[in-house]
């Protein structure tokens, strides 16, 4: 279970007491930082980089960057942040031409600074006209800490990112008719690179990778009873629902019906 605030104009959402982290590739234009509050043990991954978060580590990505979670050891109590980089224009410039060389702080905890900010983020109400000031704050301190504690690599000037590519492509098309072949048409590279890439950089397969985007889309859908099980199924674009029911006991353990239920008797959280 997790309580979630999202400002209206989507500046930031802040997740307190999330219990995992697992989260396939993605990639944004904003500040992503999970601490381990408690308990479990997960792999994150930031470009290239892999890390593992244990409690009382930071983990931070900057804008644009492709990252990830494969949580080892559950449970666990994480606050996880997602913030526009207008909120703190004063990094700006970091933002834009650097890149750290590790993104996590191990045992941040010890750091008064970004403990107390943590601290403020769990006990604090974010439902008033006054959060995203406080979550301001709070960034301005945490990557204060942070940027006082890494070392910085200017950004290489290498092109466009095939990587992130690839990602905005599947967020964009996953609930339509994609294949390996149809990205690498619309990209122009070799499908048999397309492959590897999601083999080697992603540590994921093609296949797992979109049913993972849809059924992430079809746990939103099914929290309320406003389409039916196969509708969703077609929607989020299985042809079948026997596929969709396959793919989505791998992934969640349980039946769709059986996830439209368990919501319904907690509230939908």
């Amino acid at each position: 279970m997790y309580f979630s605030f999202q400002n209206q104009k989507n500046a930031f959402t802040v997740f307190k007491n999330a219990t995992y982290l697992t989260f396939e590739p993605h990639v944004h234009s904003h500040i992503e930082l999970a601490f381990m509050v408690s308990g479990g043990k997960s792999r994150a991954f930031a470009d290239e980089k892999a890390v593992t978060i244990e409690q009382g580590d930071l983990f931070l990505t900057f804008p644009n960057q492709v990252h990830y979670y494969e949580d080892i050891e559950k449970p666990m109590n994480v606050v996880l942040l997602i913030a526009s980089p207008d909120i703190c224009p004063e990094f700006k410039q970091y933002f834009e031409k650097y890149l750290p060389e590790s993104p996590i702080i191990k045992n941040a905890v010890n750091n008064p600074r970004i403990k107390n900010a943590i601290e403020l983020i769990l006990n604090a109400n974010l439902n008033n006209k006054f959060s995203e000031t406080f979550i301001r704050g709070i960034l301005l301190v945490i990557l204060c800490e942070f940027l006082n504690c890494s070392t910085l690599l200017p950004i290489k000037p290498q092109g466009t990112d095939t990587a992130k590519e690839i990602i905005n492509f599947c967020y964009e098309n996953y609930m339509g008719d994609i294949s390996l072949k149809k990205i690498a048409e619309a990209l122009h590279i070799s499908h048999y690179y397309v492959s590897h890439l999601f083999a080697k950089r992603l540590r994921i397969s093609f296949n797992d990778y979109i049913n993972s985007l849809r059924i992430r889309k079809a746990c939103e859908l099914l929290k309320t009873d406003k389409m039916s099980i196969t509708e969703i199924a077609l929607f989020v674009g299985y042809n079948s629902v026997r596929t969709f029911d396959r793919c989505f006991q791998k992934i969640r353990d349980m039946t769709p019906r059986e996830y439209r239920n368990l919501k319904k008797e907690n509230g939908s959280k």
